[in-house]
């Protein structure tokens, strides 16, 4: 998943140059974030087989897909905001244990009941670190590169899930969908005692400050209001469009006239070309006002989504469009973040992040189900496309907004 830049509106906070600590926090937090999308990820390469071998539907696995979101928004909303007030160390060691866990159990799951629940339990874990990281990686580099710093660590999601779904296709057909989840669960575990190490180590809050630290009331404030709602519609209809194209584009690739391994091309291109776009956005965003730029990109994404399709091609045309949906999809939905930037203080950081993770979850729940049972009713690829380009216009305003009333009072940006 990507994670929003957490630059408050406050005084900045952190050191005047790069340092060693620095730098080997925000590596680690671009290592988790690879982890949060092999984790997230794989589950959309595997899911023809899986549907294959359990004999399930589009509607049933589309309710799977929904699982880690639904497990993302318990995360972000009951879980991160726990950072501002006991520490970023604490709560980002307790979400690698719920993912560890979760991913572990997932790969022996005998039944769709129980993989749902570790779905779950997995998306916990990634929606509470998520916010936590965000507000850490911010906090550890200089104040003018912090945007630098959060933007690189964003890319971790797009370029795992790149190696992801390349690996997926060579040795899902050998050795099946359970080993691929025992794979990433392994990853996931080795980078708890490289956190421990590496983590630096805070005192939670206490007195005033902590009262007021975590509370999704600091949210309304009359300053914090309007912007609060308008990020929230634009992640949560942002996320109803990106989970729909994340969770289904090898299955979509395959209707469109791909083979199960190309469809799998698709997704690792789709993903490429995420993080391509995630980091051309992070450097057009020093010279392109975020405001015109976002926008652009996203109308540009529903183009290349409605020509994906309706439009018959050769196959290397089809992965050539996936992965410039990838490309203007998720770089123009990443630049949600840097928007909103300047929103939140920092003792309300990773509670202000932490919420918009949790409502954008609905979105991003609601995108892979319907999606799901649109295509179980056998609803033309042409109409599926075109539907989802309105809550990508609706993303695209949203952002406008926030980005046009983003500056808080006392921001020194």
């Amino acid at each position: 998943m990507a994670i929003p830049p957490a630059t408050g509106g406050d005084t900045p906070v952190g050191p005047s140059a790069w340092t060693p600590k620095g730098l080997a926090i925000v590596a680690l937090c671009f290592a988790i974030n690879m982890a949060d999308g092999v984790d997230v990820t794989i589950l959309s390469f595997i899911a023809p087989r899986l549907q294959s071998d359990w004999g399930i539907g589009s509607d049933v696995m589309g309710n799977l897909f929904s699982a880690g979101l639904i497990g993302m928004a318990i995360g972000g909303m009951f879980i991160a905001p726990m950072a501002d007030r006991l520490g970023r160390r604490a709560v980002i060691l307790a979400a690698l244990v719920l993912m560890s866990v979760g991913m572990f159990a997932s790969s022996f799951a005998p039944s769709v009941g129980v993989l749902f629940a570790m779905r779950v339990l997995v998306g916990s874990g990634i929606g509470t670190v998520l916010a936590a990281m965000a507000a850490l990686a911010a906090e550890s580099a200089p104040a003018d590169r912090r945007n630098l710093a959060v933007g690189l660590v964003q890319a971790g999601y797009p370029f795992a899930a790149v190696f992801t779904g390349l690996i997926v296709a060579q040795l899902l057909p050998v050795y099946g969908w359970q080993a691929m989840l025992f794979g990433a669960a392994v990853l996931t575990v080795v980078l708890f005692p490289v956190a421990m190490m590496v983590l630096p180590k805070d005192r939670p809050v206490s007195g005033g400050e902590a009262v007021k630290a975590g509370s999704v009331g600091e949210l309304f404030r009359p300053e914090l209001r309007a912007r609060t709602m308008a990020l929230w519609s634009a992640v949560f209809f942002g996320l109803m469009v990106l989970y729909f194209i994340v969770s289904w584009i090898p299955k979509l690739s395959i209707a469109a006239g791909l083979s199960e391994t190309n469809g799998i091309y698709a997704g690792a291109l789709y993903n490429l070309g995420a993080f391509i776009g995630t980091m051309s956005m992070s450097f057009l965003a020093l010279r392109v006002p975020l405001g015109r730029l976002v926008p652009t990109m996203l109308v540009l994404a529903g183009v290349a989504m409605v020509v994906f399709g309706s439009v018959t091609m050769p196959v290397w045309l089809t992965l050539g469009v996936a992965f410039a949906i990838g490309v203007l999809l998720q770089g123009g939905y990443n630049g949600v973040w840097p928007i909103a930037a300047g929103a939140y203080p920092a003792q309300l950081r990773a509670t202000g992040i932490g919420w918009a993770i949790g409502v954008g979850r609905g979105g991003a729940v609601i995108g892979p189900m319907l999606g799901g049972y649109m295509m179980a009713a056998q609803a033309p690829l042409a109409f599926l496309f075109l539907a989802y380009c309105v809550p990508l216009v609706i993303c695209a305003v949203a952002a406008f907004l926030v980005e046009r009333n983003k500056v808080l009072p006392t921001s020194h940006n």
